[in-house]
């Protein structure tokens, strides 16, 4: 097999991130979740869209869904001192009751997200503020400290036997030692440090979410990115999800470990999945649900198991 390209550290923001051309974690659950086909139709309208130089309509967004992204960016802004930038909207830009209804509060908007900002009102900042204060609190007193680097972008290459796949991926926080030096009988390492804000982050939920949203495929492929960038990690890299809950008391589930399985299966999950990608980048061919082997359909496990149907039966 010859040797791949070099691995790189991509310096740019979350926005130009999301720019770029590569398999990422993200697509990968696409694969997974559903086909190939449709993690091919995803990278296509994302580069049709940002090749047009237009941003995601926020008006065929639902106001609840555009609010839920917006805090999840701006906490995750405030906690790890890195993001997108936030602009207040000016107080008298707004409506006598404060709502974002004048003329020149909604072209202040319009303008911002545009820019890739986010714009917001004062006193919405202000909430958000105490809530990062809450949840960095609750980081450090669990003893971990956020030192390292946030938002680091890697670019690094996968090898398939229909050649290398470019990926990518950012992760939100970074702590390496001794990882770029020379051997000196120290031992090097590397925590990978993966922030969730939620509304619950009671165990049994928090890992429905984890399965649900595929962040075992995660998981695997970030260490595999700094193993790439720096051979003398492989191995010697953690990932550890930081579940904080963004109200009152502010619990966080001080982080779990990921099991072995767990990292098993997101393992498996992303080497299958790059192969995929591989596989449609050589042949042009997108297979969807019936060139993945589904020629039928029929009862699930647990209808089966409802009907008093025996193992032996399955």
């Amino acid at each position: 097999m010859s040797e791949l390209p070099p691995s790189r550290i991509i310096d740019c923001t979350p926005d130009e991130y999301h720019k770029l051309p590569g398999f990422s974690a993200s697509l990968a659950k696409i694969v997974i979740r559903q086909s190939a086909a449709h993690a091919k139709d995803a990278a296509d309208r994302q580069a049709e869209r940002f090749a047009a130089e237009d941003e995601p309509d926020d008006e065929d967004m639902p106001a609840d869904r555009r609010k839920r992204l917006d805090g999840g960016s701006i906490d995750h802004a405030l906690i790890l001192g890195i993001g997108k930038r936030i602009e207040v909207i000016p107080a008298d830009m707004l409506a006598t009751n404060g709502a974002i209804s004048t003329k020149a509060a909604k072209a202040f908007v319009e303008e911002h997200r545009r820019a890739g900002r986010i714009p917001i009102k004062e006193a919405d900042l202000e909430v958000h503020e105490r809530i990062a204060d809450a949840v960095r609190a609750r980081i450090a007193a669990a003893g971990h400290i956020l030192d390292g680097r946030s938002e680091l972008a890697i670019e690094w290459w996968e090898p398939t036997s229909h050649g290398p796949v470019m990926c990518r991926c950012m992760m939100d926080h970074v702590v390496m030692w001794d990882a770029e030096l020379p051997f000196s009988g120290a031992a090097p390492g590397a925590l990978i440090y993966e922030l969730k804000m939620v509304g619950d982050a009671h165990p049994e939920r928090c890992q429905r979410t984890a399965e649900n949203l595929g962040y075992a495929i995660a998981a695997a492929a970030y260490p595999r990115a700094l193993a790439a960038l720096y051979p003398r990690l492989a191995g010697r890299t953690s990932l550890q999800f930081l579940f904080c809950e963004t109200k009152r008391p502010y619990a966080i589930w001080d982080p779990p470990r990921c099991s072995g399985a767990f990292r098993e299966i997101g393992e498996r999950r992303w080497l299958r999945a790059v192969r995929a990608w591989a596989e449609l980048q050589a042949t042009g061919k997108a297979p969807s649900y019936r060139e993945q082997g589904y020629d039928e359909i029929t009862a699930p496990m647990w209808t089966l198991k409802q009907e008093g149907y025996q193992p032996t039966e399955f």
